[in-house]
């Protein structure tokens, strides 16, 4: 059996981190959770995730800066991210385009939608 993709799941809302890491296991994935910026710094560079879940709103520096932190050392590892907030779409897209490596999807979608988009994302 080939290893579970990991996902970094960096929110600052702990029923989210519930509601994903369900939804993210079923789909087997292995889930880690973060839950502020620094955090999510620190825990992407030691678990090196398949997927980031990022959060836009945040205490300790918020999304939009973990965002250009991870992509500034993106030398040491290119990972795709799955931007899930409940920040209107056209504001993310404002300062992060949406590719084939970047997803933005609002907390009102499915969780369907959500593993969907990530299993897109990590190629499983």
């Amino acid at each position: 059996m080939p290893p579970r993709k990991k996902v970094l799941v960096i929110d600052d809302d702990k029923t989210i981190h519930a509601i994903l890491k369900m939804a993210f296991e079923k789909a087997g994935y292995q889930v880690f959770a973060a839950l502020d910026a620094m955090q999510g710094m620190m825990m992407a560079k030691q678990v090196r995730p398949e997927l980031i879940v990022l959060d836009i709103m945040m205490p300790a520096g918020g999304g939009f800066a973990v965002y250009d932190r991870l992509q500034m050392m993106s030398g040491s590892f290119q990972v795709p991210f799955l931007i899930y907030s409940s920040v209107p779409g056209s504001e993310i897209m404002a300062k992060i385009q949406e590719g084939p490596t970047v997803k933005i999807l609002s907390k009102t979608a499915k969780l369907e939608e959500v593993i969907a988009a990530a299993n897109e994302l990590t190629g499983a």
